[in-house]
């Protein structure tokens, strides 16, 4: 029989938060952000004035909900918050979103075998978010996320230690993460100076709004829940988010944002920490396999490279980069998906806007069915080899171009705009990857003895068109023969994507010679840093 409220006590203090809660939690996140993300991105000013923190947060709070939608069954709220986490994870975009994702993580570790969520393990599982998300980041600062966390973890363990029930202790928890967040303002000098709160905060502070809301059915101003949905579509943004009058955004080059998933299953997070802290990285947040990483300010290629080179060490298996003085048009832009073999091939495509994949890695048709889930506009894939078209072939939601090796790739890759029309894009792309041909140098593996090309290991072949057209002893002979070749056809633009056994010098010495043979042909020169290949040759 259920207990009658007695005297002064809140009747919503029976509550009991479950996984069917949390899952409804989760749906309104993705449906708030959506909304304020306008308005979180207009007081986007650190680490970076980028804009696109609402941005960022939405798409990870989108890919957590996926997860959960995934579920099947009657799920535990350990189940819903642990897909949640998860899902932010993969999805996670930015600093913001990544901070997010690690915060979740830990509020799914610390509910691993709750059944019932009382005022004690909520207050343990806001403790573990809060020192989780300060260890992720390399320097933390005040005035953050990982600030207002803190502040909510504390007011957290105070009201359990006090024996408020879970109404009061959510109450209270949202009370200080507003209060937290208007004191981010003092706290930052590049706040004050703009007169505005964090965003990054403020997201949080609309999540665990959002949370009250589902936990007691009251929305935080007092206003019921069927009254707080239903006027969500025309708010701006939060109240306590300070004027945007005052706001110097821009202001110059800012450098390149890096998010990268690794490979390596052994988390190495902090010999990664100083590394690329050493690399010249800024905004380090790591929640291994997932790498988020600043080059310094008007940082350019150079820096990446050597960020990359960094990752690198601990097989980067899909990469994501953006310029951070663009400011990106609203709305939903078209999507690539570029796979190929190589850090420096999954940086130059990624330099296009395009997220690059290792197109080796076992897991690739799951890996870019995500990526493909996540988009909001169309998607388009670049295959670098028969074998990876085939893994990624009938994906729903995309479409996959006939590239098919990885020459023809960074040329479709070269004319890639998101802000295009699809189908003018879809023509332009394949134009590209069309007009290319495309020819490469590798190193037999092993002895081929039937044929009219017979060949021994470590002879140097010829291919073109998938088929050995001919065999020789010197991979860089075999090269140089090969540009004579596709260039006696013409062409005006050669790409040479060297692979990782390619010596510098012999790279120098095949660009002398295209310049002294093909005089009116021009030459880019891509460190592939590919294992399949000790150069691949495109001409256009």
């Amino acid at each position: 029989m259920r207990r009658r409220n007695g005297p002064g006590r809140d009747p919503r203090a029976d509550v009991r938060i479950n996984g069917r809660l949390a899952a409804r939690w989760a749906k309104r996140t993705v449906d708030r952000l959506r909304r304020e993300r306008g308005g979180i991105n207009a007081i986007n000013v650190f680490p970076v004035p980028d804009g696109d923190t609402g941005t960022n947060l939405y798409h990870t709070v989108r890919s957590a909900y996926r997860a959960v939608e995934s579920l099947d069954g009657a799920v535990t709220l350990p189940d819903v918050i642990d897909a949640m986490a998860t899902g932010a994870q993969r999805g996670a975009r930015g600093n913001s979103g990544l901070i997010l994702s690690v915060a979740l993580r830990g509020v799914a570790d610390a509910l691993v075998g709750v059944e019932v969520l009382d005022s004690a393990a909520f207050a343990a599982a806001l403790e573990l978010a809060a020192s989780r998300a300060r260890e992720a980041i390399v320097a933390p600062v005040d005035g953050t996320m990982v600030t207002v966390l803190d502040a909510m973890a504390d007011e957290a363990r105070e009201r359990a230690d006090a024996g408020d029930d879970m109404v009061r202790l959510v109450s209270a928890v949202r009370d200080r993460s507003r209060s937290a967040l208007r004191e981010t303002t003092g706290q930052l000098p590049i706040l004050r100076e703009n007169s505005v709160v964090d965003a990054g905060s403020s997201g949080i502070v609309e999540l665990f709004d959002l949370l009250y809301l589902t936990v007691t059915g009251s929305d935080p101003t007092g206003r019921d829940s069927a009254a707080a949905e239903s006027d969500e579509e025309g708010r701006e943004g939060s109240a306590d988010r300070g004027p945007l009058e005052t706001l110097h955004l821009g202001g110059g080059e800012t450098g390149l944002e890096l998010v990268a998933h690794l490979g390596e299953t052994k988390d190495r997070t902090r010999p990664l920490k100083r590394a690329l802290t050493r690399a010249g990285g800024t905004s380090i947040v790591v929640n291994w396999p997932m790498v988020h990483v600043h080059t310094a300010a008007g940082g350019g290629i150079d820096d990446a490279r050597r960020l990359l080179d960094t990752l690198a060490t601990h097989r980067v298996v899909d990469l994501r980069i953006e310029d951070l003085s663009v400011r990106r048009p609203d709305g939903d832009p078209v999507g690539l998906i570029a796979l190929a073999d190589g850090p420096g091939l999954l940086l130059s495509l990624a330099l296009t806007e395009a997220v690059a994949v290792h197109s080796e890695r076992p897991d690739l048709r799951e890996a870019v069915d995500s990526l493909v889930a996540l988009a909001e506009g169309p998607v388009f894939i670049l295959p670098d080899s028969a074998a990876a078209a085939d893994a990624v072939a009938g994906l729903h939601g995309a479409k996959t171009l006939r590239t098919r090796d990885v020459a023809s790739v960074v040329a479709a890759a070269a004319v890639f705009d998101p802000w295009a029309e699809g189908d003018d894009l879809h023509a332009d792309m394949a134009e590209a990857a069309a007009g290319t041909r495309v020819g490469a140098v590798v190193t037999a593996g092993e002895d081929h003895g039937e044929g009219p090309l017979m060949y021994a290991a470590g002879d140097a072949l010829t291919v073109i068109d998938g088929r050995v057209r001919a065999v020789g002893g010197d991979p860089e002979g075999a090269a140089r023969d090969l540009v004579d070749r596709l260039l006696g056809a013409g062409g005006d633009l050669v790409t040479l994507l060297t692979g990782a056994g390619a010596p510098e010098a012999a790279i120098g010495r095949l660009r002398t010679h295209i310049d002294t043979q093909h005089a009116d042909a021009d030459v880019v020169v891509v460190d592939g840093g590919q294992n399949g290949s000790w150069v691949v040759v495109g001409v256009e």
